[in-house]
């Protein structure tokens, strides 16, 4: 595995496709058009945050998006690549003393995932999807320097 930065020309649609692979897995509790919301999010994010690429063979399997303040963004893998997420973070990390997200409380996935890495949830909101439901929203950060080879 490779993590390179993400480049507009030419990477664009590779992260789209990530993104539309992984959000229906770790989002399915969310209706479709949130996943065209976080599309259009995501594009417009990429042209105004660090983003860290995660190559296999060349193709692309994982990126993530993160601010100049260690606000992730997003972090999405493909496949199930072992270490491409911890790989990603610690690409990012040298970069920031901090690092901030949120995440929904129903994506245990992601959420067991950050715990695992030292970040710990420091507040909760609540969403309303484009149905009006409702959904838990964990606040989480993590003071850098926590191994995230984990």
């Amino acid at each position: 595995m490779h993590i390179r930065p993400y480049q507009r020309d030419s990477d664009e649609s590779s992260v789209l496709a990530v993104l539309d692979m992984a959000f229906p897995v770790s989002h399915s509790f969310l209706e479709r058009r949130e996943q065209l919301k976080a599309r259009q999010y995501l594009k417009l994010v990429l042209g105004h945050a660090e983003n860290l690429i995660a190559e296999l063979d060349g193709a692309v399997i994982g990126f993530i998006t993160v601010d100049d303040g260690g606000y992730i963004s997003a972090l999405y893998v493909s496949r199930a690549s072992a270490g491409c997420g911890s790989a990603l973070l610690r690409a990012a990390q040298d970069r920031h003393r901090r690092f901030g997200l949120h995440v929904f409380a129903d994506n245990i996935f992601a959420v067991k995932f950050y715990k695992a890495r030292g970040f710990a949830v420091v507040d909760e909101d609540t969403q309303i999807d484009s149905l009006g439901r409702r959904h838990r929203r964990f606040e989480m950060e993590r003071a850098n320097g926590f191994d995230a080879n984990r």
